[in-house]
């Protein structure tokens, strides 16, 4: 079972192969990771979630949104074009606004934490992928999943810790042992979180 992806002005869309407009339907924001920048609007789905949608490894029932980060850029000076890309996907399909998740990896990772701060009223659920937290730890009230390798190279694995420590209760963390940078294959493909992402609703 496979879907397929939407190309849009800014950002690509994965769409199941049983969508149907006449119904409402999850939606997850994915954030890329540093070497997905650019402006062609199609390395953002080669990295992370993307691949293993396109292949039929996961196949979950909701659409996914993949806007792109420019060159040079950040997610966190970048939320605006991520929560733009959302939000006309929400114009466009059919999306339960009480199911919209978030997910991403590394540089994504770390933009996840800066959207769950600056709009936590948004999300049903989150699951940072090896990010990072810019500025102080802060608290959440939203379901969150955790990811990190145990020796990644590139973000220390204590940033994920840490995160993991304030939220407390409120989140659930995975760590990989001996797992290096990339523990997104992981996480997506072994551990459930995008069904889990897709159950959470908004209360």
């Amino acid at each position: 079972m496979r879907g397929h992806f939407v190309r849009h002005s800014s950002y690509e869309v994965w769409l199941p192969d049983d969508y149907d407009a006449s119904r409402l339907w999850p939606a997850i924001l994915f954030l890329h990771g540093a070497g997905e920048r650019g402006n062609d609007n199609q390395k953002q789905t080669t990295v992370g979630l993307g691949p293993h949608l396109r292949d039929g490894t996961l196949h979950p029932p909701a659409i996914v949104v993949f806007p792109q980060c420019p060159a040079e850029s950040v997610w966190s000076g970048e939320t605006r074009r991520a929560l733009a890309a959302l939000d006309e996907v929400c114009e466009l399909y059919p999306i339960d606004r009480d199911r919209v998740s978030l997910t991403g990896i590394s540089l994504g990772g770390a933009g996840v934490w800066t959207l769950a701060a600056a709009h936590p009223d948004r999300w049903s659920a989150i699951a940072p992928v090896c990010g990072w937290v810019v500025g102080a730890p802060f608290r959440v009230s939203i379901p969150a999943w955790i990811f990190h390798g145990s020796d990644d190279p590139v973000i220390p694995v204590a940033q994920s810790r840490g995160m993991a420590e304030v939220l407390g209760k409120s989140a659930a963390y995975t760590e990989f042992p001996g797992v290096k940078h990339n523990s997104w294959d992981p996480a997506y493909t072994t551990t459930g979180v995008v069904e889990w992402l897709v159950k959470q609703k908004r209360s």
